[in-house]
Order: structure tokens, then C-alpha cells, then sequence
């Protein structure tokens, strides 16, 4: 991810420790201590080891001690591996803190045990190709997911983490087409990799502070809201026209079980993205005509226009398929869902009134041991009634 280039490597080193020390300092105060998890403490493993690396490096060239500058060089390749793993295990994905604690172990092996200046130029050129594989990566898996692509905090880091992995290959490439020299061909190599460390750090901070202050609630409830309102409007309209013909419609409300465990142990970042593929799970689940909302996270309301026993198949296939979201075994607790029916045969075409007993019923079955659905009754309806007279 980085070098220093001789000479001028000691001002450049300084900065380069100046901002690894505020990504640190930031990542770890701002994310791990408000959101403790395993992603966060991946990120501030990034920047703590970017960090330490860094101190080293100059230190080194400030006494001339050259192994230890060889070996600084070397444990700062696995910084782009812990933050890869920091971003899958805030996607829910199975992350594998292992690569960046194996990578920049055996990167800084390597370069401190080559003492040849020809085979040191290649062995660089192969651990900075490495690093830049694992930015290649989490430009993979941020394509994957259509909420990942829309999340313009990531983008910065996507696009130099591309040019990341591009100029990784590029120099491996170019130390097998030319010779290796170690001579004015390689300061090159060291001057892009020292000025690219400056700005990969900058997008990463970026990525990993926004994101952690958003999950944490700050610039995002406004936004919830207005979906939820939004939904509410269209699914009241449609439910007044729809009275006017008697048509047979219910309002579903899933909401996940544990939901609170789940965000304690796997961390806010992971529980909103749970959240958010409940949801898409659900719209691909229901039939296109349905109209679904999220009045909170871990919780989807379904307004759908089918008969009793289209539904139950319906909710069969949802739940079911809810226990597959987490497929890597990246969760602490296996996701389950639980969801009430609240048909407009029981309760008219009210739609404030069928959220409400349906999350109500959503609960019941929820009580009863989870994964499973319960429709709204009339002993559910009593018990709403009870609690409403509780002085």
C-alpha cells in the first residue's frame, strides 16, 4: 500500500504518520468504541497496523536501520486485508480477519529477510500486487449488492481501490517484462505506492467513519421516515379503493426474532444490512403488485391484494426464505422471522388498525418460539383491547 522514497522519504514518511495516526485515533474512538464488532475492530486494526508500519518506516530511514524498514514495508501490505474483512463482516458476510494477520506477517518476512537489492525490487513488487488483490476484492463484493452500489460513502474507496489493484498488477507485470534493477525504475514504483498510501487512507477513513456514524442512527431517521410516510399514503389509498369492491387483501408484518441480540453481538452495521435484505427478500417474495415499507429496521409491512390461501403459501415461501440470509455463517444468531396476518375479512380496510394488530400477532408468534406465522384472532384482539384499558 505504501513506500518511501528515498531522500525526500523522511517528509514524506512524517505525513504519511501524521494521517495514519488521525485514521487511527478517529476510527477507533468514532467507530469501535460507539460500535463495538468485528468490523470495527478490523478497520482500527487496519489503521493501527498503517500506523505502526509507518513510525517504522521512518524511524528507520531517520537511523538506518534497514531491516526494520524492509519489515515495516512488508506488515503494512496486510492493512488492505483487514479492512477488506472489516467491510464483510459489516455486509454480513463471512469475513477473514486470518488474511490480513497472515499477509502482513509473511509480507514482512519476506522483505526483511532479501538482502540482494534485484530480488528485493521483485519480492516488493509481489507483496504490493498481493495487498492490492484484497482492494480488487472488496471492489467485488461492494458490486454485488445493489444497496452497497448506492452507498456514495464507499464510492471514493471503490475507485481507488480499483486504481489500487490496477497499479498493483501493473508493477508485477513490469518487473517480469523488464529486468529488475532496483535502480531509478523502482523509486518510481515507491514514489506512486507512498503518494496512493495518502489517499487509500483518506477514502478509507472516509468509508469507515461515515458508515459507522450513519449506522449509528445520525442522518438517518429522516430519511426512514419519509419511506415509511410514503408507503402509508400509497397503502391507504389503495385500501379505500379496494373497500369500495370488497377485494380481499392483508397487511403482513415480518419482523425479525432476536433482533436485538443480533444488533448487541453482530453490531449496528451488520443489523442494518441484515434489515435491508429482509426487505429485499420480502419485495421478491410477495407479488410485484404488493406494496412493501420498513416502519423500522429488522421490521417489513406488506400490503398485498391475494385471497387466504395464496397468502399462506406466500408466507411459507417468506419465511423460509429468511433463514437463508445469512448463507457464510457470518451472524451470531441464525436469522429467523416471525410475521402476523392481519386480513381486511377480520378487521376492515383500516390500514393504522391492521399494522397494529399485526404487529401485535407478529409477536405472538414470535413468543411462541419464532420462525413461524400467526393470523390475526379474535383472542389477539381482546388482548389488544386489555392492554389498551390498563390504567
Amino acid at each position: 500500500m505504501t513506500d518511501l522514497i528515498a531522500g525526500s522519504g523522511v517528509d514524506l514518511g512524517i505525513a504519511q504518520a501524521v494521517i495514519t495516526t488521525l485514521a487511527t485515533m478517529l476510527t477507533i474512538g468514532i467507530a469501535f468504541l460507539v460500535r463495538p464488532g468485528l468490523h470495527t475492530l478490523s478497520w482500527s486494526i487496519a489503521f493501527t497496523l498503517a500506523m505502526l508500519a509507518t513510525y517504522g518506516v521512518v524511524a528507520a530511514d531517520i537511523a538506518g536501520i534497514e531491516p526494520l524498514r524492509r519489515a515495516s514495508l512488508g506488515a503494512l501490505m496486510g492493512a488492505p486485508a483487514f479492512l477488506w474483512s472489516g467491510f464483510r463482516a459489516a455486509w454480513g458476510l463471512r469475513p477473514h480477519v486470518w488474511a490480513g494477520a497472515l499477509l502482513a506477517a509473511g509480507s514482512a518476512l519476506s522483505l526483511a529477510i532479501v538482502d540482494d537489492m534485484v530480488w528485493f525490487t521483485v519480492a516488493y513488487r509481489t507483496v504490493f500486487f498481493a495487498a492490492s488483490v484484497f482492494a480488487g476484492l472488496f471492489v467485488l463484493d461492494w458490486a454485488r449488492a445493489a444497496a452497497r452500489r448506492s452507498d456514495r460513502l464507499l464510492l471514493p474507496l471503490v475507485i481507488v481501490s480499483i486504481a489500487f489493484f490496477v497499479t498493483g498488477l501493473g508493477t508485477l507485470i513490469a518487473g517480469f517484462v523488464f529486468p529488475p534493477s532496483g535502480g531509478d525504475d523502482f523509486e518510481l514504483v515507491r514514489l506512486i505506492s507512498s503518494v496512493g498510501m495518502l489517499v487509500y487512507v483518506a477514502c478509507a477513513l472516509i468509508a469507515v467513519v461515515g458508515t459507522t456514524a450513519r449506522d449509528s442512527g445520525l442522518g438517518r431517521t429522516a430519511g426512514v421516515s419519509t419511506a415509511w410516510q410514503q408507503f402509508e399514503r400509497t397503502a391507504g389509498d389503495r385500501l379505500l379503493r379496494a373497500q369500495r369492491t370488497s377485494e380481499p387483501w392483508s397487511v403482513i408484518y415480518l419482523g425479525l426474532d432476536d433482533a436485538a441480540d443480533i444488533r448487541q453481538t453482530a453490531g449496528a452495521a451488520a443489523f442494518a444490512t441484515l434489515s435491508e435484505r429482509l426487505e429485499d427478500e420480502v419485495r421478491a417474495a410477495f407479488p410485484a403488485e404488493s406494496d412493501v415499507g420498513s416502519p423500522a429496521a429488522g421490521a417489513v409491512v406488506v400490503l398485498v391484494p391475494r385471497p387466504d390461501a395464496v397468502v399462506r403459501d406466500l408466507l411459507r415461501a417468506t419465511l423460509e426464505r429468511v433463514t437463508l440470509l445469512d448463507v457464510h455463517g457470518a451472524l451470531p444468531i441464525r436469522p429467523t422471522a416471525s410475521a402476523g396476518w392481519a386480513p381486511v375479512s377480520v378487521l376492515g380496510y383500516d390500514l393504522d388498525t391492521l399494522v397494529y394488530t399485526g404487529r401485535e400477532a407478529a409477536r405472538v408468534a414470535s413468543g411462541k418460539g419464532g420462525d413461524r406465522w400467526e393470523r390475526v384472532s379474535a383472542t389477539i384482539v381482546n388482548r389488544l383491547i386489555s392492554q389498551s384499558e390498563l390504567p
